[in-house]
């Protein structure tokens, strides 16, 4: 599996912006930005692992310079709160009866997430520099809350510049699409991920050929960090990279992560399994029926007993006949997911 051998892509992580593989263009609007030592907020959109957050890191680096631990914070925005954390918002929201003026004794009605992750970071005066850098992670997970977001876009703007990141621009209200300059994200061209995979391929002794490079890039969909791990896949069983080996790697990647997302279930961790899923349908572009398959044989693979395998097996079979007559996928995909996870407690 991926996870049990060493990561080439943290090995080959551009350090700076002109490190990037590509997105030219995107490049020399953030470098003008630095220049000019002022830019508005953005609104980074692209596929998943496209490469969105890794440039508007690099983009924040190179902008505060030495300043950067104490003016940069990256949060996510679709990871939820834990308990301790939920309890501490809902405290900070009650402002004590002993206090003076008006609010005493009322409750904020700022949306938790907001008033313990974002307000605390965007509220404090920046050190030594124009302004602090927020990036928040799938923004879109938000939702009905991102009308409260908008509010401290206004009041902290001179304060700190947001750079928001999304798969789903459908799902950003308008207010916020206006105040925010927007930067699509594609995959990187064919030129570019040539010439990166064959700097690899040289630092790394490996010997592909350009068919195969081709083949690579229409597997991968243009995406590095998947491209590279498929490279380092193959590199473990000798240095010569066929069509024939990168194939049977990409089965073999398709598998293992379908294995982790079962493996997530049976722990019910629905969220994070749901996530999982949706990255696995977008990297692989799976129909649903692909995917179910696949379940079902590293199910085999999976010590359970007879009656729970009979029942995960009819609960797959279930949600394939729902999806086949046309229902929403991700809804019955998602359906699955849940009705495992709530399995896996009596298992």
């Amino acid at each position: 599996m991926l996870s049990e051998i060493p990561i080439w892509r943290v090995k080959y992580l551009p350090m700076d912006l002109d490190g990037v593989c590509g997105r030219e263009n995107i490049k020399e609007r953030l470098k003008e930005y630095i220049k000019s030592r002022n830019f508005p907020h953005l609104l980074f959109v692209g596929a998943e692992g496209i490469g969105k957050t890794t440039i508007a890191h690099l983009f924040s680096k190179e902008f505060l310079e030495g300043y950067y631990d104490a003016n940069f914070k990256l949060v996510y925005a679709n990871v939820p709160l834990t308990s301790e954390e939920t309890k501490q918002a809902r405290s900070d929201a009650h402002i004590s009866t002993s206090r003076l003026g008006s609010l005493a004794g009322k409750t904020i009605s700022t949306p938790a997430f907001i008033q313990l992750k974002i307000k605390p970071f965007v509220s404090i005066k920046v050190f030594n520099g124009p302004f602090k850098i927020l990036i928040v992670k799938d923004f879109d997970s938000l939702g009905s809350n991102q009308q409260a977001f908008r509010r401290l876009m206004e009041i902290y703007g001179t304060n700190c510049r947001m750079i928001l990141i999304t798969t789903k621009i459908s799902k950003i209200i308008d207010p916020i699409m206006s105040r925010c300059q927007l930067f699509l994200v594609s995959p990187v061209n064919y030129s570019s991920f040539e010439s990166l995979i064959l700097d690899i391929a040289q630092k790394e002794s490996l010997k592909i050929k350009r068919d195969v490079i081709e083949f690579l890039y229409k597997t991968s969909g243009g995406k590095l960090s998947r491209a590279i791990d498929l490279l380092q896949l193959c590199s473990l069983s000798g240095d010569v990279i066929d069509l024939d080996k990168l194939y049977e790697n990409s089965i073999n990647s398709q598998k293992d992560m379908i294995r982790s997302l079962l493996l997530m279930c049976f722990k019910g961790d629905f969220p994070k399994a749901r996530e999982l899923s949706r990255k696995i349908q977008t990297n692989y572009k799976f129909n649903s029926q692909e995917m179910f398959k696949i379940m079902l044989t590293e199910l085999k693979k999976i010590p359970l007993s007879k009656y729970s395998r009979i029942k995960l097996i009819n609960l797959i079979a279930e949600t394939d006949f729902r999806a086949i007559d046309g229902r929403d996928v991700d809804i019955q995909v998602s359906n699955l997911l849940a009705k495992i996870c709530y399995f896996s407690e009596f298992i």
